[in-house]
């Protein structure tokens, strides 16, 4: 399996100036990316080259000189959405900004120099086991009246989503504070999604934007908004969806229907003329449709919380993100002045839909005026940057499958024969309550101070394992260090890898395992090289390692037992427990066609080579070598060992260490 790859394409100078706007592509499987350092924006999106669900200009320079009013596909800050009547409190100082959506400050600044409309500067950069594209903007202090000065970076990538054919593009911001001036951050990627294409009307294929986005559905993982204002500012209370069915997108929702109640019970319009609107894509009394911040729903024992899913025939895009709210906006202003003469075709009120993952707008509440503020609304407020807390990052994923359905039906199982559709649906499914318990439960009950126990009655595979783990460590070269090399087993058991392996590439080992009983067994078992051992009994998704201490981090048959959370989790902090060069081993069992199978008994999720790369590439680490367990028989699930390092950034456009997958 492979990741995407980038190239810088020919970029466009601009006249009278010494700028020009970069321009690059990412590419996997059918996929085709293509970026601008203007706004560090997403130009287009194609798969096959047969759609774009992007909307947006015909080509960048149009971008600069229509000054993208509408904010097409660039990222917004320095902070996005609405802040009211264009002033900021902050540090006993108010702040005046423009008044570029009155009454109110919208999305840092338009026309005048917010980020959506700088020029950024780009790079090809490794990222994990492909490329991607990064860009990179200072904000100065004063910056679009907004204080304190900024170091911010956008860096696109794109992997294989867990079937065979899907894409995810990641786009990870972060923000650094430079200097000792706080100031607000507020990030957001401001797309106009629209699955069915880019013809000016229906084709045999059922393509074009004459519908605009009238014929998709759409799904949110919100249970509660942020009711808003005359102004569309909001009130700064939550408010379930429970009391407001026109706004609840809880279950999937065909969007011509929801835009049509919203025009009746919302607007106040009848049924025919809110019919009239739909047909003619026109509004009668002026723009109006969807233009909320929804409360995304707390997600457990997933690795990132599912926020949206878009849907048109057998295509699918699913957003994620780690921001705490969403604003849905079903493009209501997009008008005849977005048309063919500028942009890729003419454009009309609700031809697209955005999903702008972010922080609650005006939402900049500082620590002393909490208690004025509703407590939902305060856990979603505007980071601010400070000396003590200097940065900021949100993670988002655009998943696109253009066979949803194919998707669904390989995603995965539990030993019960429930099917699930999604990752997420296996982990809502779940009593996460006992999951940890009962996992420690079984293997309490099931479970011997032996060989044989530890390994499940299959003992007789231990000398096959070693030796297969033996002849993977011999190729990878380990760090000198200065004092005596310390491994770690985690989910010792009772210290199997550290007596048949460990010990013999590091001088020390410590075990970490969350059963007392196994672990207080291990030190007779290891024998004479016990006092060369440290012994932890903690659980994994609890253990806080030393930092900078381990060549060698060895990881066994279970993480299956953690869920991807604490997984993600988990390997981010073994891997700043490594020294400089250290490695972490990963050997877990995998499925081959079902993306998971989850086992009730035990609770473990059996995870596939895709999903397993999903996770490793989330908490940030790259795969240096890899290989499979040979010689197991032929019953039990197929072994794959993982070698990983921490990722770090480069700027060469080179990737050293791509592995090719299978």
């Amino acid at each position: 399996m492979d990741y995407g790859t980038a190239t810088e394409l020919a970029s466009q100078a601009i006249d009278d100036s010494n700028d020009s706007l970069q321009l690059f592509s990412l590419s996997l499987r059918e996929s085709k990316v293509v970026l601008c350092s203007l706004g560090a924006s997403i130009q287009s999106w194609r798969h096959n080259d047969n759609f774009d669900i992007v909307l947006g200009y015909k080509d960048a320079m149009s971008m600069y000189q229509s000054k993208n009013p509408v904010f097409f596909s660039s990222i917004v800050g320095r902070v996005a959405n609405r802040i009211a009547k264009g002033k900021l409190s902050l540090g006993g100082a108010i702040h005046e900004l423009e008044i570029n959506n009155p009454p109110n400050h919208l999305h840092g600044g338009g026309l005048s120099g917010g980020f959506s409309h700088k020029i950024w500067n780009g790079s090809i950069v490794s990222v994990r086991g492909g490329q991607g594209v990064q860009f990179s903007l200072t904000s100065e202090d004063g910056d679009q009246g907004f204080p304190g000065k900024v170091q911010v970076t956008a860096t696109y990538s794109l992997r294989p989503s867990l079937s065979s054919s899907g894409v995810v593009l990641r786009l990870e911001m972060e923000a650094q504070l430079i200097g000792d001036k706080p100031s607000p951050i507020n990030l957001a990627q401001h797309s106009y999604f629209n699955l069915s294409g880019h013809l000016s009307s229906q084709d045999d294929d059922g393509g074009g934007t004459l519908n605009g986005i009238l014929d998709h559905t759409l799904r949110l993982h919100a249970d509660s908004y942020t009711p808003v204002d005359e102004t569309a500012i909001p009130t700064r209370k939550v408010q379930t969806l429970n009391d407001d069915p026109v706004m609840d997108w809880r279950k999937e929702r065909n969007i011509r229907q929801a835009l049509h109640q919203y025009g009746v019970e919302k607007m106040g319009l009848s049924a025919d003329a809110t019919e009239n609107d739909l047909n003619s894509r026109e509004p009668s009394i002026g723009p109006y449709g969807f233009d909320h911040n929804y409360v995304v729903r707390k997600q457990p024992g997933a690795s990132i919380p599912k926020v949206a899913e878009l849907s048109y025939q057998d295509r699918k895009l699913t957003v994620y993100s780690t921001a705490p709210g969403v604003q849905l906006y079903t493009a209501n202003y997009l008008s005849s002045s977005e048309n063919a003469s500028i942009c890729k075709t003419d454009y009309q009120a609700w031809s697209a839909v955005c999903l702008e993952t972010q922080h609650f707008p005006d939402s900049i509440i500082e620590s002393e005026k909490e208690e004025e503020v509703d407590s939902a609304f305060v856990a979603g407020k505007c980071p601010i940057l400070t000396p003590q807390s200097p940065n900021y990052n949100q993670c988002i994923d655009y998943c696109l499958e253009t066979d949803a359905k194919a998707a669904e039906e390989t995603s995965g199982s539990d030993t019960l024969t429930q099917k699930y559709a999604s990752v997420e649906d296996m982990w809502q499914a779940q009593d996460l309550s006992t999951w940890y318990k009962r996992a420690k439960d079984y293997y309490e009950d099931n479970c011997a101070a032996t060989i044989e126990g530890v390994l499940g009655g299959i003992g007789w595979i231990s000398d096959t394992d070693l030796n297969g783990s033996r002849e993977f460590l011999k190729g990878i070269p380990l760090p000198k260090t200065e004092g005596p090399s310390v491994a770690c087993e985690c989910g010792a058991g009772i210290g199997r890898v550290t007596k048949g392996l460990l010990l013999d590439f590091c001088d020390r080992s410590d075990l970490v395992e969350s059963s007392e009983r196994l672990l207080f067994a291990s030190p007779e078992y290891i024998g004479n090289d016990a006092y060369k051992c440290r012994f932890f009994a903690k659980e994994l998704q609890d253990w806080e390692p030393p930092e900078k201490k381990y060549s060698i981090v060895w990881i066994q048959w279970v993480l299956c037992y953690l869920t991807d959370d604490d997984i993600v989790k988990f390997l981010q902090r073994c891997s700043e427990s490594l020294v400089d060069g250290g490695i972490i081993v990963m050997k877990e069992n995998t499925c081959a066609d079902p993306a998971f199978v989850v086992d009730v008994d035990d609770a473990s999720a059996t995870r596939s080579i895709p999903y397993w790369l999903d996770l490793i590439f989330k908490a940030g680490l790259k795969v240096t070598k890899h290989q499979m367990q040979d010689d197991f028989p032929d019953d039990i699930y197929p072994v794959p060992m993982f070698a990983l390092q921490p990722f770090h950034s480069g700027h060469d456009g080179k990737t050293s260490d791509t592995v090719a997958y299978y």
